[in-house]
């Protein structure tokens, strides 16, 4: 696998997807504009003071409007977010709009489903020191924090997994219009196997590499009042129509005949 080559193509793809196609890049900057006003409607000086939280101060109404508008509009991102995954190239238009947010919404749901059982664990975990903590005593107490241990391992062993997977998973749902198929586990072990399990999570610890270098670099802009807001809400869609485009192309090395013309 030619990890470079993929970089490069993918960075290319998404300078092309929205360099002078300032139309779609608006479109993808209204859609993230609710959950980043989030922060301005909060106060934090007003809801915290010291160690103590005043709910009272918080702007329910305010707060779930743009939350819900936030959601809704995030299901056309995400709707987009398909069709790179289905490898159209030249990037995708924002079109179809009733088509892009159905796939936004079936997208999200294979997301869920992927971490279903990941959160039953934890749940199970925290009920377990609960339980532990109420009524463990002496020996009974060693068994308690034992079963909680394990179940940290398997929460641990369960995290990896359902990342790989779900990365893929999600490829596969929007080359096969399936979200069964978007969560089949043997059909997506046979394709990493094909990939290989080194090379997929080299390319996974390459993309993590530049995720944090990117939100490294976001970060600090975020330093600067207001500007450094409107600067990441401008460039985060480059790196979301990177970052699709890139697994996309290492899906590719593992069924290439699904690669979409």
């Amino acid at each position: 696998m030619d990890y470079k080559a993929i970089l490069t193509e993918s960075a290319g793809y998404a300078k092309e997807a929205l360099w002078g196609r300032w139309a779609r890049w608006l479109i993808f900057i209204i859609c993230s504009l609710p959950m980043a006003l989030v922060p301005f409607v909060m106060d934090p000086k007003k809801i915290f003071t010291g160690t103590a939280v005043h709910w009272e101060t918080v702007p329910w109404g305010e707060l779930a409007v743009i939350v819900v508008v936030g959601i809704l509009l995030s299901f056309f991102v995400a709707g987009y977010i398909v069709r790179v995954y289905r490898g159209v190239s030249p990037a995708p238009e924002f079109d179809d709009w009733g088509t892009l947010f159905i796939d936004g919404i079936r997208l999200t749901v294979v997301g869920i489903l992927w971490f279903i059982p990941l959160m039953a664990v934890l749940a199970l975990m925290l009920a377990t020191a609960f339980l532990g903590m109420a009524g463990g005593r002496g020996a009974s107490a060693g068994l308690w924090i034992g079963l909680v241990l394990v179940l940290v391992v398997i929460e641990i062993a369960l995290a990896v997994v359902t990342v790989l997977y779900s990365i893929l998973g999600s490829v596969r749902f929007s080359r096969t219009g399936s979200i069964l198929e978007g969560i089949r586990f043997t059909a997506i072990t046979g394709t990493i196997r094909t990939i290989g399990w080194g090379r997929y999570v080299i390319a996974l610890v390459i993309l993590m590499v530049v995720a944090i270098a990117f939100f490294a670099v976001m970060s600090v802009f975020s330093l600067v009042p207001y500007a450094g807001w409107v600067v990441q809400l401008v460039l985060t869609p480059l790196y979301s129509i990177f970052s699709a485009r890139y697994i996309s192309r290492v899906y590719d090395h593992g069924v290439p005949q699904a690669a979409a013309p």
